[in-house]
């Protein structure tokens, strides 16, 4: 019995000596998703997001396995909206609180995805009438 207990702080210590001594941390997106609006007006899905820093995205939509749109942005810190067009096939059966699959790539092969419910938003103000 004794040999076979000094073997096992034996293998033990083997293992330990061939793990790398630091992983680095994995690295946060330096983006957040905040909502997803359905604006009928412009027929588009209004996406919005948080940037800690300037970035480059591509956010696509779809629901399923269809996919509804995508659109490219470049984004600054703070908020920004990212309007995607949908088709007028995609945007009809669409409706508020019905869910989509939002993917939003900036660079690494992983991109950041969300399944969010869809908001109702109220699109573009109208211009404002000419007065003579």
């Amino acid at each position: 019995m004794r040999p076979r207990a000094t073997l096992v702080p034996a293998v033990l210590a083997a293992v330990v000596a061939t793990a790398p001594a630091h992983l680095p941390p994995p690295h946060l997106p330096p983006l957040a998703f905040r909502t997803a609006t359905l604006v009928r007006v412009d027929r588009t899905i209004e996406i919005r997001l948080s940037a800690a820093s300037q970035v480059g995205v591509r956010v696509v939509v779809s629901r399923g396995a269809v996919r509804l749109g995508s659109a490219g942005a470049g984004l600054s810190r703070g908020t920004t909206a990212v309007p995607v067009p949908i088709g007028p096939k995609g945007i009809r059966p669409l409706r508020k609180g019905m869910h989509v699959d939002v993917a939003i790539c900036y660079g690494p092969a992983d991109p950041v995805r969300a399944h969010p419910a869809l908001l109702l938003g109220q699109g573009a103000d109208p211009p404002p009438p000419i007065t003579a």
